[in-house]
């Protein structure tokens, strides 16, 4: 079974005890309410300023956000926008991030259609004093479309090099941000991938959601993450789209998730909890039976400028990006990690 792997490197590595997961079995679930307005990001109490000297200031992670979303305000309106427009767009682009707007350029570009555009409220920064590897903040801000609708978006933006700043990940928040924990300088906490102190160290929290999305209320994450559209849902989609397809279209349906070789980014939340910045990878495949009920199949609108077949005789493979943001209590609290954003697409096609 597919899943084995994966369980058995959760059994080796996840500290917590069957008597927590019994105790964190009455599961809550994450909700679908319309966001509120933006938490603050400030605690009532800051803990007092590390003696460290800050490896980003916040004056730095603002120029550098600012840069960004300016030009992709500018050139993102452009109109007709040039090859050397988009060329830089996705310069400031990396990891799932970068997957998800090449993919929205060639899709777009395949169908004639206009590039979504935006315009960027005053951002919240969320800076680190002390981290480790590549130098990082997170961002709260909103993002309002071409009508008018605006949304909170957590981004994750990383440094290449010495000075060149690049969004990692953007992801539209579903329900409000937590309290982060602020010093009285301003600045956050970074959480290394195996932090303890948490009910799910950052590292895990991908593979364990991806485990909840196929495997559902059944699976080895059972009473660790919220049920929701982000998780347990996607089980049941999953099951009922398998036996929709063979029984209507005489095709094999299957859809996996697992965790994206991209970078994880967490920070300590004012509770003793973590936000949790990260990426899924989700493949779904269809399967054409020797029945001659199904001849082919269809490439699904949002796929097909990403390839330059019209269907698949055999096959046809979907991979899907996803970027999530979640916030994992403490350790001992006895709560579910909760999933509060996401943003994703399909990034890659594979027709046979």
């Amino acid at each position: 079974m597919r899943a084995q792997g994966r369980r058995r490197l959760l059994a080796l590595a996840l500290p917590l005890t069957a008597a927590l997961v019994a105790a964190s079995a009455a599961c809550s679930t994450s909700g679908d309410a319309a966001p509120g307005p933006t938490a603050s990001t400030r605690g009532a109490s800051p803990a007092p300023a590390s003696s460290a000297r800050p490896q980003v200031t916040l004056e730095e992670a603002g120029r550098a956000l600012k840069e960004i979303l300016a030009v992709d305000e500018v050139l993102g309106s452009a109109d007709p926008q040039v090859l050397a427009d988009r060329n830089h767009l996705l310069k400031q682009a990396r990891d799932g991030h970068l997957a998800l707007v090449q993919a929205a350029y060639d899709s777009a570009e395949a169908e004639g259609a206009e590039l979504p555009r935006h315009t960027w409220g005053e951002p919240r920064l969320l800076v680190p004093r002390v981290q480790r590897g590549a130098l990082w903040f997170a961002a709260l801000v909103d993002r309002t479309d071409s009508s008018g609708q605006a949304r909170p978006v957590v981004l994750t933006v990383v440094r290449q090099g010495a000075g060149d700043w690049q969004v990692s990940s953007l992801s539209l928040l579903d329900d409000p941000l937590p309290e982060v924990a602020l010093d009285d300088e301003g600045y956050a906490t970074a959480l290394a991938e195996d932090d303890t102190t948490v009910q799910i160290s950052p590292r895990l929290m991908a593979p364990l959601h991806a485990t909840t999305a196929e495997e559902g209320t059944a699976g080895f994450a059972a009473g660790l993450i919220a049920e929701g559209p982000h998780t347990t849902a996607h089980a049941a989609e999953i099951a009922a789209a398998r036996t929709a397809e063979k029984r209507d279209d005489c095709l094999g349906y299957d859809s996996i998730f697992a965790a994206a070789g991209y970078p994880v980014h967490a920070l300590r939340t004012a509770d003793g909890g973590a936000l949790v910045m990260y990426s899924l990878i989700r493949t779904t495949t269809r399967t054409v039976k020797v029945d001659p009920c199904a001849p082919y199949i269809e490439i699904p609108r949002q796929a097909r400028g990403l390839t330059s077949e019209p269907y698949a005789r055999e096959e046809l493979r979907t991979v899907e990006t996803q970027q999530y943001v979640s916030v994992v209590p403490a350790k001992n609290s006895g709560g579910l990690a909760r999933v509060i954003g996401y943003r994703g697409g399909i990034t890659k096609v594979n027709v046979s």
